[in-house]
């Protein structure tokens, strides 16, 4: 069983949000514009405290369990992905129709783990709409975070063709120019 805990950095952003919120709203004290910020400030701190206190998701090789909430992976049809990495969302369909929320307030990592389990663990429910070995392919990022790309195809048949000519003839020669000969290197 794998268990996926809130990331406590949600608690930390929180009370720095009640602090600023704080000194903001002491500040509204003698300048009335400063109550904008301290309400978004306070909103803010709210909305972390939120996503905080979600509940743990436990993955088992059976069923996927949010909190008391337990999904067997045979029922989960479609998988539905959101651009948001962390806090993670995604949205499951399970056989009934229903459609299920799972948001995971965690860092980068571990919702990357989170999504490639839940992935893995029903591999006949659809992804984005499609089956989920054709759908996309993965790149690792900058700061070793993987994002998903589409596939598409960029050369048509007769240009790849002329860039495996150009390429066999590149390594059988050693350049490309047609002036140049082996003797002028």
């Amino acid at each position: 069983m794998t268990r996926f805990a809130p990331s406590k950095h949600f608690v930390y952003m929180g009370l720095v949000a009640v602090l600023l919120g704080l000194m903001s709203a002491w500040v509204g004290w003698q300048w009335t514009p400063a109550i904008v910020p301290a309400a978004l400030f306070f909103a803010s701190a709210l909305f972390l405290f939120w996503l905080s206190l979600h509940p743990v998701i436990e993955i088992t090789d059976r069923e996927l369990a949010i909190g008391r909430r337990v999904i067997p992976w045979s029922s989960i049809t479609r998988i539905e992905t959101t651009g948001w990495l962390t806090p993670l969302v995604l949205k499951l369909t399970v056989e009934t129709g229903r459609k299920i929320v799972l948001l995971y307030a965690g860092d980068l990592e571990s919702s990357g783990r989170l999504k490639e389990m839940v992935c893995n663990c029903a591999p006949h429910a659809l992804l984005d709409g499609m089956p989920q070995g054709k759908r996309q392919a993965t790149i690792v990022v900058r700061n070793g975070s993987t994002a998903e790309v589409e596939k598409h195809a960029i050369l048509t048949l007769e240009d790849e063709a002329e860039v495996e000519r150009m390429f066999q003839r590149l390594r059988e020669v050693g350049h490309l120019d047609p002036t140049r000969t082996p003797e002028d290197r």
